[in-house]
């Protein structure tokens, strides 16, 4: 669990799984370079090098929605740090994370460290 001041809610990490996937799948962006996640207010920052329309707002809503019910189940392994190198873009990481790193698996939708 995330030790930090503000209020860690875990379904709301799911969520930014769910969203992070959708967008780079809809768009091709990658994963959110900002992220900032609490129990009633979250914030994601995508590089998209224009506005979306009203309709692509809805129907990122409306994928997203469509995984969420499915009750997917999220599980975590670890990896060294030299194995997901290979596999997964790492930039966001800190300095100070450790050579075995934790991979969130939200089912076949989306894995990442």
């Amino acid at each position: 669990m995330i030790e930090n001041q503000k209020q860690y809610y875990p379904p709301m990490h799911a969520a930014e799984h769910i969203l992070n996937q959708t967008m780079d799948r809809m768009f091709g962006c990658g994963r959110s370079f900002i992220s900032h996640i609490e129990r009633k207010k979250s914030k994601y920052n995508y590089k998209i090098n224009r506005f979306l329309s009203n309709e692509e707002v809805r129907n990122i809503e409306a994928r997203v929605n469509e995984i969420i019910p499915g009750n997917i189940d999220i599980t975590e392994e670890f990896m060294c740090k030299d194995n997901a190198f290979q596999k997964f873009n790492l930039s966001k990481l800190p300095d100070e994370s450790g050579e075995l790193l934790r991979i969130v698996k939200v089912g076949d939708y989306d894995v990442c460290p």
